[in-house]
């Protein structure tokens, strides 16, 4: 385990000065896991016997580190060491001694210590007496190695759900991240215990369902939380999709479809248009639109949630054809108040509602030009797309075609999906050897108000709208072209159409 274990020096310094303060330490929790896993570890946990707090600041001023106070009323702190690389969190133990203590954490995998002392015995020499530590080494009361062996998440008690309900999310996590099954008495007692997931506060909620979306492989376990009856507490609009029959394009029912589509984005996200631009669809899924949270997981949670508009706009007409009529619209209203419940960023909440409100356009698209078209008209339309999607006609392409895999009902054109991939390829092509890099902007309001005499009013934006799609069709270069235009437009024989003319 010696090998797992960062800054050794450091961690000899700490259990010469635990001795000297006559301070009995404990490596436990997720450090003993990791360890006994044989996973790197940067973050350690100590149980101290003692004042916590205290130890943690003297500590952190002998070490030169930082101390971060966690929680000041609990006794739990923070010491972080060059630059945030390495840091140790220090916490009172709960409890008489060290077993009353794991016998308040969650999961037996997490209800295990070692005695630090024990573990680094220096002798005077300034280095540890063994590379190895031994199985009598951990402090095991609750079989969290056998777990561990057998790849299983079972709760240390049922009073540990009742303590902290958020711990029904966190062992789906622990599975997720771990690739562990959840131990059947477990998934009982949570089973038993969602209604407690109302008194957790919706950030909590938001992070354990992030890091369970940013798992290569969480749509297996969003389908454990859901037969649990978890999921339908964090996103109570699902239910209305459960059961709800589609028309003959579709094979599944609305919820039914969604995960699937979920499935299809982690099994294979990408048509092979896009191989020549794998490094590029990468760094765009890896980017972080807050610290913390991907694109790759926002996209996760929009392919689960992209048609939860349908409930609201099932239709059926005379000849008992089943219709949803907008319901990309209201899927992104809907959307947008998820994301707000979660208490998402407003960027993270724009994002999943535009991608949403759009996850439709490129299927039409494709329908639209399955007639021939002129270069230039078809060049136009590709064009409009991007301008139209902004930054996220990516995330918009990816969601359609995963869509589409899943819509697989005998109405469904055996070639829809060849020409959905050969429009991606085609639109990935022109952004990225043509218009990557922004449009440059030829003249602004203040430009067209001196110019032509106009008062600050729509028409403004107008004017600049259809100078900007001008410029994505090539047909304005210069500060002159884009001037002439609007002189054009101007014109006694030209209209411009008002927004309240539409």
């Amino acid at each position: 385990m010696w090998s797992h274990l960062p800054e050794r020096d450091i961690l000899t310094s700490l259990a010469r000065f635990a001795a000297r303060e006559n301070i009995q330490l404990y490596l436990v929790g997720g450090t003993v896991r990791d360890l006994l896993l044989g996973r790197e570890v940067e973050d350690l946990d100590f149980a101290v016997a003692g004042d916590a707090l205290s130890f943690a600041r003297k500590f952190a001023d002998l070490a030169g580190a930082s101390l971060v106070p966690l929680d000041e009323q609990q006794g739990t702190a923070r010491v972080v060491f060059h630059k945030g690389v390495l840091s140790m969190d220090f916490s009172r133990t709960r409890g008489a001694d060290i077993t009353e203590d794991l016998a308040a954490r969650d999961f037996t995998i997490n209800a295990m210590a070692i005695d630090f002392a024990q573990m680094i015995n220096t002798g005077g020499t300034g280095i540890p007496a063994c590379d190895t530590l031994h199985e009598a080494a951990v402090i095991d009361p609750y079989s969290g190695a056998e777990d561990l062996d057998n790849r299983l998440i079972r709760l240390v008690s049922a009073q540990s759900i009742r303590d902290d309900p958020i711990r029904m999310l966190r062992a789906y996590r622990f599975a997720a991240t771990l690739d562990f099954g959840i131990h059947d008495a477990t998934s009982a007692i949570i089973q038993s215990s969602v209604n407690l997931l109302d008194s957790v506060s919706a950030e909590r909620i938001r992070d354990e369902v992030f890091k369970i979306l940013a798992t290569d492989n969480s749509a297996y376990y969003l389908k454990a939380i859901d037969n649990v009856g978890l999921l339908e507490q964090i996103f109570p609009e699902i239910a209305r999709m459960k059961g709800m029959e589609q028309n003959e394009y579709h094979h599944l029912d609305v919820w039914g479809h969604s995960m699937l589509t979920l499935e299809f984005f982690e099994r294979d996200p990408l048509p092979d248009s896009l191989g020549n631009y794998l490094p590029e669809v990468e760094n765009y899924l890896e980017h972080e639109l807050v610290k913390g949270r991907t694109r790759r997981s926002l996209v996760k949670l929009a392919a689960l949630l992209h048609d939860v508009g349908k409930p609201d706009t099932r239709t059926m007409d005379r000849n008992g054809r089943i219709r949803f009529f907008d319901h990309n619209l209201k899927g992104a209203e809907i959307m947008a108040d998820v994301g707000r419940r979660l208490k998402l960023a407003n960027k993270e909440i724009l994002f999943l509602r535009e991608i949403t409100e759009d996850h439709m356009y490129p299927l039409g698209l494709s329908v639209f030009l399955r007639k021939p078209r002129g270069t230039k008209e078809k060049n136009r339309t590709l064009r409009r797309f991007i301008q139209r999607t902004g930054t996220e006609w990516l995330a918009i392409l990816l969601i359609s075609f995963v869509d589409l895999r899943a819509t697989q009902g005998p109405r469904r054109r055996a070639d829809d999906l060849e020409k959905l991939v050969q429009l991606i390829s085609e639109i990935a092509d022109m952004y990225f050897h043509e218009i990557r890099h922004p449009i440059p902007k030829l003249i602004t309001g203040s430009d067209l108000m001196e110019e032509f005499d106009l008062p600050a009013a729509p028409i403004i934006g107008q004017l600049l709208k259809r100078v900007n799609e001008a410029q994505i069709d090539g047909t304005v270069k210069t500060r002159d072209d884009a001037m002439e235009l609007v002189r054009n437009i101007l014109s006694p024989c030209k209209d411009i159409v008002k927004p309240e003319d539409k």
